[in-house]
């Protein structure tokens, strides 16, 4: 509660203290010819990419210098090469401004670059999520260390990412991704590696809730990674990954004498190898409004090489849509599912509801254990507050002064099914069909900041305020 009366609280000052815009047009209509006319393309004008390359943002454009266009053609290139760009997390703001000489158009495109060097305190926890730690707030299970991230490095859209975490878990990470290796900007490539020490590890699912073994001294589990993945960009919207990670993975001896389920040995050395393909085709991808999203992800753990006899295979896939019903309503769902072999799985590798991509409102604080499941999810929202831009004059950078903010009012109602052969004694709520409804506010700004406040009850009659940092859908 407080949580929301704070950001009535912002909207209210910003609303006073800001100086207020309604949102950027992309196109003047008045300015363009009547539809029977042709439109040619003249000079594609940047301003405001200070750090980001020109061959970057022209990549993005779904039109170029001397195309030959209707009038209608013109709108939609226009709208989708903006949506393009804001969905590279590079800009905040992207306006474009046709200008006319007779048939011959002039575009002009100017960009307010986000910051893009962040070193990030980072105070993370060791549960599953937010919800699942604020129950015990216990301060000894939090992680703390720095996060550096260098966005948009060599102004080419790469990231560089270091990770140093001390507290109740030891992480060291570099992350290197590249997603533009040739002229044409089609191939990509992303490199990762690092190490994972933890004190305590989930090591069975009991009354769906996850229980963990602890080891004080020393460590239950120690995991060293490594990553290679090439992209394949060939259209605006589409997009192929295809990744090679090794894993080595070191047990507690106690841990497998407890638990004879959670793994078969005491060290696991495996590739995975992973093929991903995604259709985007959402107006703002951190808080669609419009649009629709596909994926599709084929993972096998164990080729053979190293695996000791491991050898697991799933396919999971999720598709959402999202439309305007009436001005200012809109409506969005998502259908979700996972399959997975075989029917025994060690735990250490054991996927649920409640991980990411299968995340269910209303069961937060719940993990399923299963194999396969479906996942429903419908979204209902009105639009409290229209998105503006304001402009906070103490604050001279663009980057930080010139900022956007809206409100969202939703009401939702999710529904999922688990199907689990291997723990269903101890996993109750596998096996059944789950559902959920409940109401809550959706706060967006700049910098692809959501937050979600929501009140949700379930099947089981469990009820609960929860907070979540990315979009509900």
């Amino acid at each position: 509660m407080r949580t929301i009366l704070l950001l009535f609280g912002l909207a209210f000052f910003l609303s006073v203290f800001g100086q207020s815009h309604a949102s950027h047009s992309v196109v003047n209509k008045k300015i363009l010819p009547d539809s029977s006319e042709k439109i040619t393309i003249g000079k594609i004008i940047l301003k405001g990419n200070n750090i980001t390359r020109d061959k970057i943002v022209l990549r993005e454009l779904e039109l170029k210098e001397g195309d030959v266009l209707s009038k209608k053609d013109f709108e939609k290139k226009l709208v989708l090469s903006r949506q393009n760009l804001l969905n590279r997390s590079l800009f905040n703001f992207v306006t474009f401004t046709p200008i006319a000489r007779g048939h011959v158009y002039d575009v002009v495109i100017e960009m307010v670059e986000r910051w893009y060097i962040w070193p990030i305190p980072n105070i993370g926890y060791a549960d599953r999520n937010f919800n699942v730690w604020w129950q015990t707030k216990d301060f000894s299970r939090l992680d703390y260390g720095l996060d550096l991230r260098i966005e948009n490095f060599r102004g080419r859209m790469e990231l560089l990412n270091f990770i140093i975490k001390g507290g109740y878990d030891k992480t060291a990470a570099l992350i290197w991704n590249i997603p533009s290796l040739n002229r044409k900007q089609t191939l990509g490539l992303s490199l990762m590696g690092g190490s994972i020490f933890n004190h305590e590890t989930a090591v069975a699912t009991v009354n769906n809730k996850q229980e963990f073994y602890k080891i004080n001294e020393g460590y239950a589990k120690k995991w060293y990674f490594a990553k290679a993945a090439v992209s394949y960009r060939p259209r605006y919207r589409f997009l192929h990954v295809l990744s090679l990670a090794y894993n080595n993975l070191s047990f507690a001896d106690s841990i497998l004498i407890l638990h004879p389920a959670f793994s078969k040995q005491t060290t696991s050395r495996f590739f995975t190898l992973k093929y991903t393909f995604k259709l985007d085709h959402r107006d703002y991808a951190s808080y669609p409004l419009e649009g629709y999203y596909f994926d599709l992800k084929l993972t096998r753990s164990g080729l053979g090489i190293m695996s000791g006899g491991l050898s697991l295979f799933s396919a999971q896939s999720a598709f959402d849509q999202y439309f305007r019903i009436y001005k200012r309503w809109y409506f969005a769902y998502n259908f979700s599912w996972r399959l997975s072999t075989p029917k025994i799985q060690p735990y250490f590798l054991t996927y649920g509801l409640g991980l990411a991509g299968m995340e269910m409102r209303g069961y937060d604080l719940y993990f399923v254990t299963g194999q396969n499941m479906g996942l429903f999810k419908s979204n209902l929202k009105f639009e409290i507050l229209p998105q503006k831009t304001y402009r906070l004059p103490w604050i001279k950078t663009e980057k930080f002064g010139k900022i956007f903010f809206a409100m969202y009012a939703n009401l939702f109602f999710d529904m999922a099914y688990v199907s689990d052969t291997q723990h269903a004694d101890t996993n109750p709520m596998a096996n059944q069909k789950l559902w959920a409804t409940g109401a809550g506010i959706d706060f967006v700004t700049y910098y692809d900041i959501v937050i979600q406040l929501y009140y949700a009850v379930n099947k089981q009659q469990k009820t609960g305020f929860f907070l979540s940092l990315v979009a509900p859908i």
